[in-house]
């Protein structure tokens, strides 16, 4: 509903439209009234009426310098004079003051009714004009965007001429004729996430990330910094940055975009807390060498994968052969025949020289994932065909190991998570397991054949060790840490249980049963029956 001030000194002629003028049947609403122009400007300043009806003559401040004072304000009120002197000059005035309704009082009611309608229309066509001009030019902003992400997804992939570009439609875009160019390529480093939750998750890390990159770059172009940027969502861990110079000079234009690029990665990692590998084309003249700088920038990528984090990689020729990108097959082969002979510390050596070549740079990432695969399903092979269950980073088998191994966005990360998580640690379980069953083999021995088929000698550790081909400290040490007790314990143990066997018999008398379990001297035996029993051998008899 539109809304009216009405100001004359007059209470007679406010209070006769007040009361008179069915203001609501048009669609008009008053928000207040005011006895001169003075006040009515006071009024207008606070209430912000649509519209104004006001007489010419009144005191401190007449109709004329009220409605230039309103103008000054806001040009487009209409304000609707009403006068009781039929004068030609006052409507010339009027007219010359931007007054665009002049009614000689006293009006008639049609007449101000038809004048207020006029108002209103003239407010509503102007309401509905400016909301069809703000929404021509939101869809206009949105077309333009959508323009520009297909004109530079189009560029990453497509060889044009210069002929062959669209001037027009770089115009319409707002985008420089002829600009430098240079794209940085953004990879975000992804841990696993096997979960929907984790998914979700990413894709609000990525959302995120993607405003950071956005805000990062606002307000380009700057008067001291003649740069367009325009950000492309990639796939689902890339950014493509394209940055276009105007006239400034290539060098300016890469160091603006070296300081920019390395304030995206700060704030990335700052604020998102992922790391991020980034690789930079060079400066190239041109919409259609756009596709050698992202070119580029991908190559550079590759040597980010093979490197640190969170800085930027910017590509440079080789200047010398390229080296092979391939891994030697002998030390792949190697590795997985020693997994297989269960050859564990050799396994564990030929990996490192196998990792240290892996690490060398020359190996693209898909190549070092696959070796890395096959790394993981001999280990995990030999592993279970030793009758041994792996207990490395995931819990749910080798299904999982290789979709972690796969996630990993470089080649440092992939080849710290198959040192740190996955072939050194596995080893290491294996040998343990491996040892812990020679080592309760080795004391089932010293129990079964020496303790329990012959405590009836005087038969010692040193003896057993000699008989075993063992060190004798190494195999008490070992000896306790199975059994939990130390040698001469267990063993006096056992002796005295076999003693309380030959007690409940009732056949034999105690010094009798001293020698047969082995001890020669009686009062020891006695002692030894009472720190294990708590009774000696005769309270036990009876």
């Amino acid at each position: 509903m539109n809304t009216i001030l009405l100001v004359d000194d007059d209470e007679y002629v406010i209070n006769g439209l007040l009361r008179h003028i069915p203001w609501e049947d048009m669609g008009v609403r008053i928000v207040g009234t005011a006895k001169d122009g003075s006040e009515g400007l006071r009024k207008f300043r606070e209430l912000r009426p649509d519209f104004v009806i006001t007489d010419i003559y009144m005191p401190v401040m007449d109709g004329f310098q009220f409605t230039e004072e309103i103008h000054s304000l806001d040009p487009d009120v209409p304000v609707v004079i009403l006068s009781g002197f039929d004068d030609f000059a006052n409507a010339r005035k009027a007219v010359t003051t931007g007054v665009q309704h002049f009614l000689l009082k006293p009006p008639s009611i049609a007449e101000i009714e038809f004048v207020v309608r006029e108002v209103v229309r003239q407010l509503n066509e102007s309401r509905e004009r400016d909301e069809l001009l703000a929404s021509y030019v939101q869809q206009q902003d949105v077309v333009r965007r959508s323009m520009k992400d297909a004109f530079f997804r189009d560029l990453l992939y497509t060889r044009y001429r210069q002929e062959e570009l669209p001037r027009q439609r770089i115009a319409f875009m707002g985008l420089p004729e002829r600009p430098t160019v240079q794209v940085l390529t953004l990879s975000l480093v992804r841990s696993d996430s096997p979960s929907g939750q984790d998914e979700r998750e990413w894709q609000l890390l990525r959302f995120g990330t993607g405003n950071i990159i956005r805000e990062t770059l606002a307000g380009l172009p700057r008067a001291d910094l003649p740069l367009f940027a325009e950000v492309l969502e990639y796939s689902d861990q890339r950014f493509v940055v394209v940055f276009l110079g105007g006239t400034a000079p290539a060098d300016e234009v890469h160091d603006a975009v070296m300081q920019l690029s390395r304030a995206m990665l700060d704030n990335i990692l700052q604020y998102m807390r992922l790391s991020t590998l980034a690789g930079l084309g060079t400066v190239a003249q041109g919409y259609e060498r756009l596709i050698d700088s992202y070119l580029e920038s991908r190559a550079a990528l590759e040597t980010a994968e093979m490197n640190e984090w969170n800085r930027i990689y910017v590509y440079a020729p080789q200047s010398e052969p390229e080296r092979k990108k391939s891994v030697s097959l002998d030390a792949v082969r190697g590795v997985h025949d020693a997994f297989l002979q269960r050859r564990w510390l050799q396994a564990l050596e030929l990996w490192k020289q196998l990792g240290a070549e892996l690490a060398g740079g020359s190996v693209p990432l898909p190549v070092m994932k696959g070796v890395c695969a096959g790394v993981a399903s001999a280990l995990w092979t030999a592993v279970q065909s030793a009758g041994l269950q792996p207990e490395p980073a995931s819990e749910a088998g080798l299904d999982d190991l290789l979709l972690h191994l796969h996630r990993c966005g470089s080649a440092r990360q992939l080849l710290d998570w198959m040192d740190n998580e996955l072939v050194p640690p596995l080893i290491h379980q294996v040998r343990e397991e491996m040892t812990d069953r020679k080592s309760h083999a080795l004391i089932d021995r010293v129990i079964h054949e020496y303790i329990e088929k012959c405590y009836q000698e005087n038969i010692s550790l040193e003896q057993i060790a000699s008989n075993l081909h063992v060190n004798r400290n190494y195999l008490s040490h070992l000896f306790k840490r199975i059994t939990g007790e130390p040698f001469v314990t267990y063993f006096n143990k056992f002796r005295i249980r076999k003693a309380q066997e030959l007690i409940r018999t009732g056949k034999y008398m105690v010094y009798e049963i001293s020698e047969m379990v082995g001890f020669q001297n009686a009062t020891y035996f006695s002692q030894v029956f009472k720190s294990i029993t708590g009774y000696s051998p005769s309270e036990y008899k009876r």
